[in-house]
């Protein structure tokens, strides 16, 4: 048995990170305030989320709640993924505190909840978690995502991944979206 003493455990787990990879995003505000929403702010973030999405691949999906963003990003070398993050968050933060005013307390939590999307014949991995971050504006604000105006879930519908009826089910399917947040 090899030794495996107490110094050697984290608290962050291993990160799977792979090249020409479709990754799905969570990050958070600072102490999950509810600023995204605030006035101008959407508008801010949608800019730089299309700006700094250049240094990717593709930005596949984003859903924009009062306290956290979900994106659907697609890399073709992990290292992009982190400049596009740490472009996006110092530009969106100083915008961010403009509009709010300037305050000791970063805009951003630090870090980013990143999966690396698995591929597999049915795509599951995939599917699951681009209906979880449509689904988010029903769970967390009751708006349906088809009236919901700060994600991109029309285009989704347009490209044909999504129906314009999507979240219209009975509560028992709400488990199936559960993914986490």
């Amino acid at each position: 048995m090899g030794d495996y003493s107490m110094a050697r455990i984290t608290n962050k787990p291993p990160r799977w990170k792979e090249n020409n990879s479709i990754y799905f995003l969570t990050f958070c505000t600072y102490r999950r305030r509810k600023i995204l929403h605030s006035n101008g702010i959407p508008a801010i973030l949608i800019e730089d989320l299309k700006f700094y999405s250049e240094r990717i691949n593709e930005l596949i999906a984003y859903t924009i709640m009062p306290d956290h963003v979900h994106l659907l990003v697609e890399v073709e070398d992990v290292e992009s993924l982190s400049k596009f993050l740490k472009s996006f968050k110092t530009h969106s933060s100083k915008k961010i505190q403009e509009i709010l005013g300037k305050s000791s307390d970063p805009i951003w939590q630090r870090g980013t909840m990143d999966h690396c999307i698995r591929e597999s014949t049915a795509n599951t991995d995939y599917e699951n978690h681009i209906a979880y971050l449509f689904y988010n504006s029903l769970k967390h604000l009751g708006i349906s995502p088809k009236d919901f105006e700060l994600h991109n879930f029309h285009e989704i519908v347009a490209r044909g991944w999504l129906e314009e009826d999507f979240c219209a089910f009975a509560e028992k399917t709400e488990k199936e979206f559960a993914i986490y947040e």
